[in-house]
Order: C-alpha cells, then structure tokens, then sequence
C-alpha cells in the first residue's frame, strides 16, 4: 500500500502513522546532503489520514485509505556534497506521516545523484522563531509600548467580505480541521492610520541571509497596509522597511498567498509585522504560517519589493530593462525562456507546480560572436546603506572537452563611470550556483548584469531569482573576485591607460592596444579569434611602450598573475612590469625574447601562451603597476591580468623573468 501512495518516478522515505500534534504543532530538524546531476528536488510532505482502520489499509492493499498530501518544505539546491541544517514546523488535528521525497532530473537522467538524509528529530511546538498561529502567538509577541491596539488569534472571520475564513493550511486541504491566524481587526474603535506591531523574539546575528516566508490574507474593500520591519535590538530607532504592500492592496478574494522576504544583519535585532488600518471595519488583515529558511531570497509579490529589482522572472522581467532584439529564427543572446529538452529548469523554489522561467544568455545563437555582449538592467536605485546584490547562476555546456563558455559580470552603472564589481568566466558545474556582492551606498546608480558570448558552444549562461537586501555582504562565490586593475582585454584596456612618453609613434600599431580581428593568436580568456588580448607590434624600428594601472591599495599584497606571447623572432625584444611608488620606479619582473625558450620563436611557429606571475609586496602608499614593452621587428601579447590577494604560493615565473 505504501507504493499506492508513492508518486511516480519519486523515491519516498516514509514514517510510521503518528497521532495528531495538537494545537501547537511540531518541529522537524534534520541535516540533508544532495550531490550530482542525477537530483532535481527534495522535498517534504505532510500525509494526513482520513480512514478509521489505518494500519490495516497501509498492510492490506485491499482495505481502502483515504488520505491527503500537503507540501511543507522544498529545496532544489544542491549541497555539493555537504551537509546543511533544515527544519519544518507542522500542525494537524489528524493522524499522519511525514515524507522525504527525491524526484530525478530528467534532463540529466544519464547522470548519477545522490539524496542523504540524516539526524531526525522531532520535537513538540514549533521550530524556533516559526509559527503556524493554531495555539497562540507562539514566540512572537504583541508590541506594548509603540502601536495602537494588538494583532488577535482568529479561527474565522465573522464579519461578510472581510478577514480570512478559513486558516492557511485548511485553506490548501479543505478537510483539514480549520487551525488558526493572526489577524488584526479593523472595526470600532480602530480609527484610520491605526497601526498593530507583532514583534519577533531577539534574532542572532546572521551569518547568512535568511529567507522570512509567510503568508497573507487581505480581503476586503477599506485595506490599509502592511510591513515588515527590521529592528536593531540596541538601536529602535533606526527599523528599516523591508517589505511593504501598499494601502488598499487588496487583492480581492478571500484567498491566502505567499509571501517571502530576505533578512540579514551583522548584529542582533527583531523582525515586526506591522498592519494599518485603512477604513474601519471595512478590512482585516490574516497572518499565518511564518517560518525561516537559509538562503535570500526574492521579494513575494513583487510589488512588496523596496524596488531595487527582485526578481524571479515567473511572469516578466519585472523592472529590469532587457535589450529589445527580435529575430524570426528565435536566436535571441538573451532573452527569458522556461526549462525544456534544451534547457535546464529554472531554480525557482514553489510549494506550487509553476512554469519557471529565468533569463538566458545563449550561447551558441548564429548571431552573435566572441566577446559580443548584452545586459540586463536594474532600475535606478537609491540607497543611503549598503545593499548585498544575490542571484543565482548557471554556466555550463554538455561538451566535456570545452571549458570557455563566457563570462557574466555586475556592473555598477554611474553618470561618472562603469565599475566592474563581480566577474565570473567560463564552465563552472551543472547546476545553479549562489553568487552575491556589495553594492554601495550611492544616488542614482544602476546594476548591470552583463553576459560576454564565448565561442560558440552548445551551452548557456542563465540568471535567476534576484534579490537586493540591505547588507554589506561577503562576495560569492570567490571565483568571481574582482581587482581594480584585473583586466581580461574583452572590449578594452580597462582601467589601464597609455603612458605619455617623449616617443613618437610612427603607426597605430606600434602602441599598447586591444587587438582586435584576426591575428596569429587566439585570445587566452575564451580560446576565441577575433582579437581581445594587449597588443604591441613594430617592425624593423625600436619602439617602447607603456601601459599604466589604476591606483592599488597600500597594506596589500597581491599575487599578480598574466599570460604573456612572444610573436616573430626578436631577441631584443623585452616585456618588463614596474612598480612606481610614489615616483619611483622599481622592475619586479623582466623576459627578454632571447631568454625565453620552451620552444624558441621561429617565423614559421605559431604563437604560444606563456603563464607568469610575481609577488607584489604590500606597500605603505597607493601605487601604479606598468607594462612596458620593447619590440623592434616583432610584438608582444598579453591577456588575463589578474590581482589576486594574500595569495601565499606567488614564487616568480617563469624563473627566467627575474630582474
């Protein structure tokens, strides 16, 4: 009989029928591990019985059993192997079981995958800081000091076209035993701009954000609003909104919906949930299932948003500006598509069967070529606090021998300049990855989320689930850490600059510049043609020529790493990199053509590229880093720049470029 029950292609994990919980429900906790291809979800599931004799029909196929399955909990992200924390509190006045189900991918039905699952517990009354509101206010508790009358316990509303009539559990499963919700009751006395605080128990300090889910009911014709605050525990007065639906938000129907929003603070504060009163009487407020989950997460709806840009593109692309490209053999760069046969699913996590859909960069569309780019754009956004920019990335192709896919970097869009904050490049796993970074405090900037195409290659660069909370928060993954001075030559010269020099340059060749079209060398970022590497080429006349930094930061120490090509036979051709401190100038790494071999230059050899790297010592000022390259009748070539601190491993090479 427990195979009845199984849906198909899922493997359940089952407990024995239990006795109802009671009115103050139970807490699940337990540790998960999901690893490889093969794994599209796990999930929880609340089984509720309805027959008499239920250990007979679970033995005895013939007896029939009447039951009724409800989502709890649901995750689609892998662990990578490791090992995390969940838990789920869950309330029923009936006799039940608890599931884990795995469901497979499909698209990666090939592929092995793997669900653990280990140290279960069960424990009676929610989980900490969750509440299903079928008792009372659980750990939550009514302000008494700073609002105008209490959020009460509600089993129905009394009154006709106002309030929930039902709780948010019995709401999905009719013949579930109506629980409980909060509610605020908008009627006599209450007066227009009446406000009800239900304030959490002191968080912890978070050392990652945090998903607040929830769920609301607001129905009737005289709403007012509702937020969600943030309250430091030592600093009151400095709460910040984080989540708002506006004054006369109704949404028409008594129905429950779902809600969520990101939380996080580096030191111990309180969450509120504040309701207004909008006409009196003429509009209440239903609170229900509140509960805590890892991760950030979007603002639901999304018009609770402050308006920085959540995102799950589930109906849109939401406030985010997409180039407007069309093309009758549907071969868009980018563009908003649904997991199919070639595309994997989306990452958006519901307790309901949706279409997800995400943004796609594609990167095998005949249209476009190495190094072209597209980007989506945030609103404008005004901030006086630090703000954590997260989103979800995938980067992969099916072809094992290719690992240059592209490139997805965040752009920091000024009237003054273009900053590029967060870099990640080419093949990363298959799979969704979590990626995060700081943007500061500014007025009147955009975000860009900018895909660079590749080579062409059957794979994608895909976008999903975009969320803005206030934080300055550590950038993830570290892959994706960017310098000031890194430049990957993709478009230009970065922030690096031409240094004047008395030289006079006889031809537009032989400078430092973007290569650009076909040269003898395929650029070291993506294995493309077309160019996108520092160039610098002369012939049968010396030329030198120097690339300065940006500013880099005194009190660090980097490991600076590159590619660099000899191109055609010169043995007086050189490539130097100078610190200059404070006007002084110092060669910390040096190659003459004629010392290199590993093979010598030839006329007839095609070009190769060579790895260097050295260590650049902290310093007690800001400093400047050149590139100075010498060529008389050949070129030199580099590519990849890239600053990376407090690397411990920086010994010189090639060990022949020692000054």
């Amino acid at each position: 009989m427990l195979r009845s029950l199984q849906q198909p292609r899922r493997s359940w994990l089952i407990t024995a029928p239990t006795n109802t919980t009671g009115p103050s429900g139970r807490c699940l906790q337990f540790d998960y591990s999901i690893g490889g291809l093969g794994v599209e979800w796990l999930e929880v599931l609340l089984v509720t019985y309805h027959s008499e004799n239920i250990n007979e029909a679970l033995k005895n196929s013939s007896v029939p059993l009447d039951y009724q399955v409800m989502p709890l909990w649901r995750t689609k992200q892998t662990t990578h192997g490791e090992w995390q924390g969940a838990q789920v509190t869950f309330s029923t006045l009936h006799e039940h079981s608890l599931v884990f189900s795995a469901f497979p991918d499909t698209h990666y039905a090939k592929y092995h995958g793997y669900v653990a699952m280990d140290d279960l517990s069960f424990t009676d009354g929610p989980c900490q800081q969750d509440c299903m509101f079928d008792l009372d206010l659980c750990s939550w508790s009514n302000s008494e000091t700073t609002d105008d009358f209490d959020w009460k316990i509600g089993r129905s509303s009394e009154k006709r076209g106002t309030g929930p009539s039902r709780d948010q559990a019995s709401s999905l499963i009719t013949r579930i035993t109506t629980g409980g919700y909060a509610y605020v009751d908008s009627s006599y006395p209450r007066q227009p701009g009446d406000v009800a605080w239900l304030v959490s128990a002191t968080l912890e300090p978070t050392t990652e954000p945090l998903c607040l889910h929830f769920w609301i009911n607001m129905h009737g014709g005289g709403m007012g609003s509702v937020r969600v605050l943030q309250m430091p525990l030592n600093s009151p007065v400095e709460s910040k909104e984080l989540w708002r639906l506006w004054k006369g938000a109704s949404w028409g129907t008594d129905t429950w919906y779902p809600c969520q929003q990101t939380v996080a603070s580096t030191e111990e504060f309180q969450i509120i949930f504040e309701a207004s009163v909008g006409v009196p009487g003429a509009g209440d407020v239903g609170l229900d299932t509140i509960s805590f989950s890892r991760g950030a997460c979007p603002s639901l709806p999304l018009s609770s948003s402050p308006g920085w840009g959540d995102c799950t593109f589930l109906d849109d692309t939401c406030s985010w500006q997409v180039p407007s490209i069309t093309s009758s053999y549907d071969c868009n760069f980018l563009s908003r598509v649904a997991g199919n046969k070639y595309n994997p699913p989306g990452h958006t996590e519901s307790v309901y069967e949706i279409t997800d859909m995400y943004m796609k960069f594609n990167l095998n569309c005949y249209k476009t070529h190495a190094r072209d780019r597209a980007a989506l754009v945030s609103p404008v956004i005004t901030t006086s606090s630090d703000l954590c920019l997260s989103f979800w990335v995938f980067m992969y192709t099916n072809i094992a021998s290719q690992i240059h896919v592209g490139a997805l970097r965040v752009v920091l869009q000024s009237t003054e300049k273009n900053t590029t904050l967060w870099r990640l490049q080419n093949q990363q796993h298959a799979g969704w990855t979590y990626a995060q970074v700081s943007i500061p405090a500014a007025s009147s900037v955009r975000v860009a989320i900018e895909g660079i195409q590749g080579p062409k290659v059957m794979g994608m660069i895909g976008i999903d689930d975009i969320a803005f909370f206030p934080l300055n928060c550590k950038l993830k993954p570290t892959l994706a850490t960017v310098q000031v001075a890194d430049c990957t030559f993709d478009h230009d010269l970065c922030t690096w600059e031409l240094q004047k020099t008395n030289q006079t340059y006889t031809s537009s060749i032989d400078k430092w510049q973007l290569a650009t079209g076909d040269k003898i060398l395929r650029d070291h970022t993506f294995d493309a043609d077309g160019g996108g590497f520092g160039y610098l080429e002369s012939f049968n006349t010396q030329h030198t020529s120097r690339l300065k930094s940006s500013l880099l930061p005194q009190n660090q120490t980097f490991c600076l790493t590159f590619w660099f090509s000899e191109i055609y036979p010169d043995h007086s051709a050189k490539l130097s990199l100078i610190r200059l401190v404070a006007g002084n100038e110092e060669v910390v790494w040096s190659a003459l053509q004629s010392t290199i071999t590993n093979p010598p230059v030839a006329v007839d050899n095609d070009a190769t590229w060579r790895y260097a790297q050295v260590l650049l010592e902290n310093q007690d000022s800001d400093y400047q880093m050149i590139i100075e390259g010498r060529v008389t009748r050949s070129a030199w070539a580099i590519d990849d720049l890239l600053f990376i601190p407090n690397r411990e491993d920086c010994r010189l090479h090639p060990p022949y470029a020692r000054p």
